[in-house]
């Protein structure tokens, strides 16, 4: 069975022998997971606590006859389409090493990880989290991106705005990032701004044209 309480097709990764984690396998820990070829043996509490996802998942009742799903490793709960590396960082959340500075990592890269389990799994209070750091070290282009990715509308106005407004062009890795047909949609933006007679517009009137040409919700622009 997935996270999302459907059943997983068998794969061949099915037969392979699974390691257990070095750090997340814990001896009184009362749910095991298998990502990749990993186990992790772990407490369901911070996972029925904070994600709904895992909250209706571990309410399934168990067929008669059968012994429940990540009831130990011979039977785990298969993570499926996730990676160890990105279920690490969300239980060095859980598990932190040292209280005064829980924060494992501190790249973009890093709290990307948390962004997309915790927005697939629907953890609220930890995904409130990632955004609040990568609002904090992103790039613009990294937050448009993210933003459209993984539905955190509140970065697209400002981040959009900074990528029309600025004086630096548009850089390659940007454009990397935004893909090709939005560039060029910003580069438009970019180029209406720069006549003399908009540069000298009210502020919210450059706002009108960007949420126009970029199909933007007014709230979200005008609450930025």
């Amino acid at each position: 069975m997935t996270a999302n309480g459907e059943l997983k097709g068998v794969s061949l990764e099915s037969f392979s022998i699974s390691k257990k984690h070095s750090r997340f396998y814990f001896a009184d820990g009362n749910v095991v997971f298998r990502v990749e070829n990993t186990l992790y043996r772990i407490h369901r509490y911070f996972f029925q606590r904070d994600s709904p996802v895992f909250e209706v998942m571990f309410s399934l009742p168990t067929p008669i006859g059968e012994r429940p799903e990540g009831e130990d490793e011979e039977k785990p709960i298969q993570l499926g389409g996730i990676d160890c590396r990105d279920f690490d960082r969300l239980l060095s959340l859980m598990y932190p090493k040292d209280f005064t500075n829980p924060y494992e990592f501190s790249t973009v890269e890093g709290w990307i990880s948390i962004l997309k389990l915790t927005t697939h799994w629907d953890f609220i209070s930890i995904r409130n989290l990632a955004i609040k750091q990568l609002s904090s070290i992103g790039s613009s282009a990294d937050l448009v991106m993210l933003g459209h990715q993984y539905g955190v509308s509140q970065w697209l106005l400002p981040e959009y705005m900074e990528l029309c407004v600025r004086d630096e062009p548009l850089t390659l890795e940007e454009g990397r990032k935004l893909g090709v047909d939005m560039m060029v949609t910003i580069n438009q933006i970019r180029n209406q701004i720069r006549y003399r007679s908009n540069l000298n517009r009210h502020k919210e009137a450059i706002v009108d044209l960007v949420r126009s040409v970029l199909s933007l919700p007014i709230d979200e622009l005008r609450s930025a």
